[in-house]
């Protein structure tokens, strides 16, 4: 008789909690745009305090043990995808006003790990490398190589080559030999810039014209041969194949 009144509390606890996880939930959006209005006021502290409530929502709800462990798998692509670049920048936020206090500069680090795993590989991968460029242009950052190496790192990290991906597709051998070329190119600051424009300007020109026929067959008729011509030559000596 114990052991059922026991059980019924325990069920009873369970649903109690889901209830109130499932209010949290629905009221977590609201939680972050404050975080935003405290950012926007310059009340840091109560920006940071509503940001990590709304993480620790998340956390409870994917069972993770804390904010630094969510990851981009646990969401859905295509349903999340406004969350997702929403949690990209609350973590570069958090980054940020942990960066102006020294002792704080592990909590920035993990924060711009999280920002780069929520940014990497996604559609608005290009958007959030433009917004650190700018940050660290303006040089805003206590340590801006740590910002920097973000910067970089959504690069590295990135399995996008828009161009030759489009041409020849993601498995293909010569896609994986310009990635090869690409994280040769980040050892140098040229070419890291010309990474970025060509992140900038192939992703735009292939969202925009993924579709039509007459880039079909440009790219077939022009592109794809400059591609294995350059792949055969030049690409070959530098990366050594």
């Amino acid at each position: 008789m114990a052991s059922l009144s026991k059980q019924k509390k325990s069920n009873r606890d369970e649903r109690e909690r889901i209830l109130r996880l499932k209010h949290k939930y629905e009221n977590r959006i609201t939680i972050a745009k404050h975080g935003k209005e405290c950012l926007d006021a310059g009340d840091y502290g109560n920006a940071l305090k509503k940001f990590i409530d709304y993480f620790l929502i998340l956390v409870e709800l994917k069972e993770v043990k804390d904010i630094y462990e969510l990851k981009v798998q646990m969401f859905d692509p295509k349903k999340d995808l406004t969350e997702l670049l929403m949690i990209s920048h609350i973590y570069f936020e958090m980054a940020r006003m942990y960066d102006a206090v020294p002792k704080f500069q592990e909590d920035s680090k993990k924060c711009l790990d999280q920002f780069v795993h929520f940014s990497a590989n996604q559609p608005f991968q290009v958007v959030n490398s433009e917004m650190v460029r700018k940050y660290l242009k303006k040089s805003v950052f206590k340590n801006p190589d740590t910002f920097r190496s973000a910067y970089q790192q959504i690069f590295v990290q990135s399995k996008k080559c828009y161009i030759v991906t489009f041409c020849y597709g993601d498995q293909h051998q010569l896609t994986q030999d310009f990635r090869s070329f690409k994280e040769h190119l980040l050892d140098f600051s040229l070419g890291q810039s010309a990474v970025r424009l060509y992140y900038l300007y192939s992703s735009q020109l292939v969202d925009r014209y993924h579709h039509h026929q007459g880039f079909k067959f440009l790219s077939k008729l022009f592109i794809k041969p400059l591609l294995l011509l350059f792949s055969k030559t030049i690409l070959r000596v530098i990366i050594k194949k």
